[in-house]
Formats: structure tokens, sequence, C-alpha cells
């Protein structure tokens, strides 16, 4: 049998040796933070604030005469025109809370104040009066506000973060609108073929309010600021319903005039840009896992 050389033997104690030096020392273990873990998608209560300027119109400006519009060939009229009929513009402020069930939709209610607003209109009239003929203009004009409650519905339609995480949105809303119509008066000048020339205060109406159902079409985009706050910018259409009636008043005695004669406005309309902001009460931020340490 052959013997194994010195070299040869101490080489392989060597070997032997560095084995069991390796099998007693743990596995390499890399340093650092693992990555930020995002929530699970929730939704969540939220409060929101809107102001807006809003050019408004209005469907109808008609004059009755014992619940009968005044129009020619009816009740001694010869001829009746409507000049002019308008709403100008006004201004709101608007609060409200909703509720974010996910990234799509959210539902939230809102209550605002309507401002600002001159209703006015003009008509003609040639009517039979005192053995002879009136020619005669009216000019209407008074003030009106509007308390406005809606509940609406949105869908947001996706955002997107290539110009700063903006999501635009539609949405559709329905309530009741309670509009109130003050110092409302109507001027009248004319000629009579007989009596020559009038002109007054032809009548007043007091204050008088009327509650309608109100419905709203929306879109526009949001702008998430952080994860609580989030701008927003839009369009609306509302329409408001009808306003009061306003039966007008002898300015002398404070009576009805003849035929309980009263001004009729209907479909009252808003075309309405508007800015607010809506602010999370529940907060989405990542939160960083805890940091791998390495222990021997």
């Amino acid at each position: 049998m052959r013997r194994l050389s010195p070299v040869a033997l101490a080489a392989a104690a060597a070997l032997t040796s560095t084995a069991s030096l390796a099998a007693d020392m743990a596995p390499p273990v890399l340093r650092g933070t693992a990555p930020v873990v995002q929530p699970a998608e929730s939704g969540g209560w939220y409060l929101r604030g809107d102001i807006g300027a809003a050019g408004n119109s209005i469907g109808n400006f008609g004059v009755l005469q014992n619940g009968t519009q005044v129009r020619a060939g009816v009740g001694g009229v010869n001829d009746y025109q409507l000049r002019m009929k308008s709403h100008s513009e006004s201004v709101s402020i608007g609060l409200g809370a909703g509720y974010q069930f996910n990234s799509w939709f959210r539902v939230d209610v809102t209550g605002e104040f309507r401002t600002g607003g001159r209703l006015r209109g003009m008509d003609y009239v040639n009517f039979d009066q005192s053995g002879g003929t009136t020619s005669q203009t009216n000019l209407y004009y008074g003030g009106s506000r509007s308390v406005v409650g809606l509940a609406n519905l949105y869908i947001d339609l996706g955002t997107f973060c290539q110009l700063g995480c903006l999501t635009p949105y539609v949405g559709a809303g329905f309530g009741f609108t309670h509009t109130t119509v003050s110092n409302f008066t109507d001027t009248s000048t004319g000629f009579n073929t007989v009596t020559g020339a009038t002109g007054s205060l032809g009548g007043y109406a007091t204050t008088a309010s009327r509650t309608s159902f109100a419905w709203a079409l929306m879109a526009g985009v949001g702008y998430k600021v952080n994860d609580r706050l989030t701008l927003e910018a839009g369009y609306r259409y509302l329409s408001l319903g009808d306003m009061p009636s306003l039966l007008l008043r002898d300015p002398a005695t404070g009576a009805p005039r003849p035929g309980n004669e009263t001004v009729q406005v209907s479909r009252l309309t808003a075309h309405e840009i508007k800015i607010g902001m809506r602010w999370s009460l529940n907060c989405s931020c990542a939160v960083p896992a805890e940091p791998i340490v390495a222990r021997y």
C-alpha cells in the first residue's frame, strides 16, 4: 500500500478546517428598507365648499288678469307684445358633505345660497279705455335670491398624473329650490286717445316666495393637492323651476289691481362656472414597512 506524503496530509487538514469554519457562519443578509406598502383602496367621508358665477335665463314672462294671460283679442286688448324678459347674473356660495365609495363613484348633499339676481321685463299693450284706446308700456323690475338643496352623484373618469393627477368627472343632482322675489315694481307710461298722456308707478308686489323641484347636470375636473385636499373646477346646468307669482297692487291704496293682475315667471335656469374644494376626513397616506435588521 502506498503512503501519503507529508505535503498531501497537510493540504487535506487545511481543507477540512476551512469547511468546518464556513458551516458555523450565518448566511449574508442585505440591509435596507422594504418598499412602501400602498393601502388597500377604500372610501371615506369628505366635506366640500364651492363658489360659483351664473348666467341666468327665464322661459316665460307673462301677465295674467283673472287667471288668464293677457293677449291680443281677449278682454278688450287690441294688441300685446312682450318686448323684453331677463334675469341678470348671480353668485352662489355652497357647503356640503359626501362619501367616496371607491376610485370612481361618490355622492354628496349640498346646500347653497344664490343672490344678486335682478328680474326684468317689458311689455306693450293697447286696450280699450275711457271711451278711447290706451297704448301703454310697462317696465317690471325686482330682485331675486334662492336657497338650493341638492343630492348629487358623480362618476370619476380616471386619474391622469402626466399633468399633475387630474381627475375628470361627470355628475347629476336633484332636490329643491326656494326662490324669493322682493322690491318688485311695475312702472307704466302711455297715451290715452281721450285723456292724454299717462305715466306712473302702475303697481307693486309684496315679497313672495315659492319652492320648486330643482335638478342639475355637472362636468369638471379635480386636482389632488395631497391625500386630503382636492381642488375642483367645473360647469353646471341648473334648473330652478318656476318663480313665485307676483300679485300687483295699487300704489295708492295697496289693494290688488283690477282683475287681480299678476306677473308670472316660469322656468328659471342657470349656466354656471364653479370652483371648489373637497377635504377628505380619511387619510389614505401610504405607510412604509419596518426596516429589515440583520440578526446573527
